[in-house]
């Protein structure tokens, strides 16, 4: 007997952050950030605040990367490829603290609850 799962039809709910007028498509966070996020869980209680903090906001601006574009058409999906994409740097220098948390705790809010439910389940 053959068993074949479609693992392709894992689609996660659509995540969209607004941030400073700008939206971010948060739904996939790739195996490669949820990596450096349970690597930075694992040592943020050997920083100091600041340091945590800021590690923090690198993540969440690496997986937030560019700008999602809703104008449709091929000249705006061309020019798309050449926006920048959001850095810590611009996190820290556009939005206020209220904000920044804010968004952040959304961006991250899959795989945190995922570690939570995990560690739940080691109790």
């Amino acid at each position: 007997m053959d068993i074949i799962k479609d693992f392709d039809k894992i689609i996660p709910d659509k995540r969209i952050a607004v941030l400073v007028g700008k939206e971010f498509d948060v739904s996939l966070i790739s195996t490669r950030m949820a990596l450096k996020q349970v690597i930075f869980r694992d040592n943020a209680l050997r920083m100091n605040g600041e340091q945590a903090f800021r590690k923090a906001v690198e993540i969440v601006a690496e997986i937030c990367g560019q700008p999602k574009n809703n104008a449709s058409g091929i000249l705006s999906k061309f020019l798309n490829l050449f926006k920048p994409k959001i850095t810590a740097k611009w996190l820290f220098d556009n939005t206020n603290y209220e904000q920044l948390t804010a968004f952040m705790d959304f961006v991250l809010e899959p795989l945190i609850e995922k570690a939570e439910s995990k560690d739940e389940k080691k109790k």
